[in-house]
């Protein structure tokens, strides 16, 4: 299935929230056009590690999207991007705010040109945040949000999450945003401005640390693995390595309470009840704890799980990796790059009618790939084309 084909996307963003919504994008069958300076997307310089000169980085967010080298502040720059406005159903931009308004696409001269084009702005606080104007970073959201202090182990310094989380999380709510403007307009035959900060969209996935805040007025406290509400949710160290157990209801309780090896002090009544679990946590814990250190992360997990509780072992990211190159699944799939060849890439995770995977199959862009033929393209003859070209390839002043 392709349920976007037909649908084009200007894309003038860069680094990652914006890339990222609209490589999801191109996975649902959208045309992606990148509008690139002539030194790149940032993230093309993102390393090392780079592999042949391509960082893994830059891989990681821009498979299935055409490569045009411009400079938007010039003449040329304008005209490409107004040429295929025409026929665009979607801009994507994470400009500071006034950075459209100087190139010359503004939100008024967007709307009356191009009506029925959405016009989608990432910005680190959003247009209404008395900080609108201010430049954002992922780092900078995660501890200013709160993520960092209620991250890591209690006593430690404030810990970073080791994903891009914010950026992440603000490019998924731009695709979430794109598709109900795409189908407002379908209903309604007109275009929207949607707006994505990066600050609402990673606070928006708090949820009950959030709410638990406003209930109580207590922020939450770093814990580390541990659950704030549910015990035992969390990880304990075995013979040889580590696993998690989720035991998230009574009844999943009461099934471990029956595994091989489980001490008979744990079968406490006021342990029965997860409320008793968690004003207890610490005593119950050292039992655990003492338990499971004495065999193998391999008979834990087999036992565990024949007792349908759920549990698995902390594994690296390689190991992930080893499991799914085995499975059916084609989540990874093979690409052909330009430069590397071929290559294995993650594609989309959404799965439809149970074995269909909707994934571009087009690699990421070397870095102007396709300009030439955007350019035959959306110019109007050959004498634009050779212009179009000399202003992307001169040297930067």
């Amino acid at each position: 299935m392709q349920p976007l084909a037909g649908i084009t996307i200007l894309d003038l963003s860069r680094v990652l929230a914006g890339p990222f919504c609209t490589m999801r994008l191109a996975d649902l069958g959208a045309r992606v056009i990148k509008v690139e300076s002539r030194s790149g997307d940032t993230t093309r310089g993102f390393g090392p590690p780079f592999v042949d000169g391509e960082s893994p980085y830059f891989m990681s967010f821009n498979r299935g999207k055409e490569s045009v080298v411009l400079d938007l502040k010039e003449k040329s720059g304008w005209e490409f991007v107004c040429r295929v406005l025409k026929s665009a159903d979607v801009i994507v931009e994470n400009f500071r705010p006034g950075v459209m308004e100087r190139l010359g696409l503004s939100d008024a001269f967007l709307e009356e040109n191009f009506p029925r084009l959405i016009r989608a702005g990432i910005t680190g606080f959003g247009p209404l945040s008395p900080r609108s104007s201010e430049a954002a970073f992922d780092l900078a959201i995660q501890a200013e949000s709160g993520l960092m202090a209620m991250n890591g182990e209690a006593g430690r310094e404030a810990c970073r999450v080791p994903i891009s989380i914010a950026d992440l999380s603000a490019g998924s709510a731009a695709v979430e945003g794109i598709l109900a403007a795409l189908l407002h307009r379908e209903r309604g035959g007109h275009g929207c401005r949607i707006d994505i900060s990066l600050m609402e969209s990673l606070v928006a996935l708090f949820g009950y640390q959030v709410q638990g805040t406003l209930m109580t007025g207590e922020s939450p406290r770093k814990m580390g693995h541990r659950h704030p509400n549910l015990v035992p949710y969390q990880g304990f160290a075995t013979a040889d390595g580590m696993i998690v157990l989720a035991v998230a209801q009574d009844l999943q309780w009461q099934r471990l309470l029956l595994v091989e090896d489980m001490p008979a002090s744990l079968a406490n009544e006021k342990w029965c009840k997860n409320e008793g679990r968690v004003l207890e946590r610490e005593d119950l814990e050292r039992i655990l704890q003492s338990t499971f250190v004495t065999r193998t992360t391999k008979e834990w997990v087999e036992r565990l799980k024949h007792h349908d509780i759920p549990v698995g072992p902390v594994r690296s990211v390689g190991q992930m990796l080893d499991e799914l190159k085995e499975a059916p699944c084609e989540f990874l799939r093979d690409y052909e790059h330009k430069t590397l060849g071929p290559m294995k890439m993650m594609s989309s995770p959404i799965l439809w009618q149970g074995r269909e995977r909707d994934a571009t199959s087009q690699p990421p862009p070397t870095l102007g790939q396709h300009s030439r033929a955007l350019f035959e393209e959306f110019a109007e003859n050959e004498e634009e084309v050779l212009r179009w070209l000399q202003d992307s390839t001169e040297s930067s002043p």
